[in-house]
């Protein structure tokens, strides 16, 4: 299935080997962990997780077409 992934600040990295709009073919049925660890996304430190805009854990059972994004917390007043 494909899905949509972008990593924001320092964890861009993990997504710049993506086209530019961040297509990624996984398989039906991935949990955002488990697309995390096939970017190469270590578990810690934390990070903050959206699924089409939404907050999510990272067992949370991605779809067809989905948009994941991720990025460190942030920090600051």
């Amino acid at each position: 299935m494909l899905i949509h992934v972008k990593g924001f600040a320092h964890m861009r990295q993990y997504t710049t080997h993506l086209p530019s709009d961040g297509a990624l073919e996984v398989p039906g049925g991935m949990t955002v962990a488990q697309v995390l660890d096939l970017l190469g996304v270590p578990s810690e430190p934390s990070k903050l997780i959206f699924v089409n805009g939404r907050p999510q854990s990272p067992g949370h059972v991605l779809g067809p077409g989905d948009s994941l994004v991720f990025f460190p917390p942030l920090e600051g007043g």
